[in-house]
């Protein structure tokens, strides 16, 4: 819960997590190729400059991702798309992201657009919005339970935290209470091992709507995925340190109390 509210619900986080997806040429060379082929569908263009527009679009398609202006409209591509997503708030004539799961590409478009202007000198207009469909409302209902129950993680994780301070406040054995909470936590990074190399597996995890939608949602889950193979790591040595400290309390306490027991077992033959 506290790794979903940190790197999908919060809008800063899913930029990060984003960020290798904007790297990832294949998968940009196809979204630039969408965008693109929305633009084109959407002007018309006069016959004098038609063939000049026409080679530009081709020649936008592949070249896109190597304009200077590309990150950043990458990076507003995703904001745009998480505000759709997560809050509703994606600007006008999305009456669809409230129903599904959408990526805004407007910016990429409007990168274009901007770009054949400057080459047909001719003012080009396009929608503040293109959307594409990256999952249906099934998909929608999953995100709202997310948004609604993720950033309350703490609670949960409060009360682990209580329970394991009263646990080993009333153990008589508190070694055997680390050395067990070790080995619990060690498990427990043992299923998100597991989660996680079956969450990878299965691909876009049923989102995609488009081919290109589809992609994106292969590439975020594989992405969330090594961005959570940190948590694990960490989960591991965590439970590293339990296990470690609940045996080294464990063998110093059975060393004090041997003699103890000794001289009690002596008193009493005296006696």
């Amino acid at each position: 819960m506290a790794w979903t509210d940190v790197n999908i619900v919060r809008e800063d986080g899913f930029v990060a997590l984003t960020a290798p997806i904007g790297k990832d040429q294949s998968f940009q060379a196809r979204l630039a190729a969408t965008a693109v082929a929305s633009l084109e569908s959407k002007v018309n263009l006069p016959a004098p400059v038609e063939q000049l527009g026409a080679s530009f679009l081709k020649d936008a398609a592949t070249a896109m991702t190597t304009w200077p202006e590309y990150p950043q409209a990458w990076n507003e591509t995703v904001r745009r798309s998480h505000q759709l997503n997560f809050t509703g708030n994606g600007g006008p004539g999305n009456s669809t992201s409230g129903t599904s799961l959408v990526l805004d590409v407007g910016p990429l478009v409007k990168i274009a657009a901007d770009r054949l202007h400057a080459a047909t000198g001719l003012p080009i207009s396009t929608p503040d919005s293109t959307v594409i469909n990256i999952g249906g409302p099934a998909q929608r209902q999953q995100v709202d339970a997310i948004a609604a129950y993720a950033p309350m993680w703490w609670i949960p994780g409060l009360g682990a935290v209580l329970l394991f301070a009263l646990g080993l406040l009333a153990a008589k054995r508190r070694g055997v209470v680390l050395l067990f909470a070790g080995l619990g936590l060690a498990a427990v990074a043992a299923l998100w091992q597991v989660a996680t190399t079956v969450l990878k597996g299965a691909g876009d995890a049923g989102l995609g709507g488009t081919a290109t939608g589809g992609l994106f949602a292969r590439e975020l889950v594989a992405a969330s995925v090594d961005n959570f193979t940190g948590w694990i790591t960490n989960a591991w040595i965590a439970a590293g340190v339990f296990v470690l400290l609940g045996l080294l309390v464990v063998i110093f306490f059975s060393r004090k109390t041997r003699p103890s027991v000794r001289a009690n077992a002596a008193g009493s033959m005296e006696g």
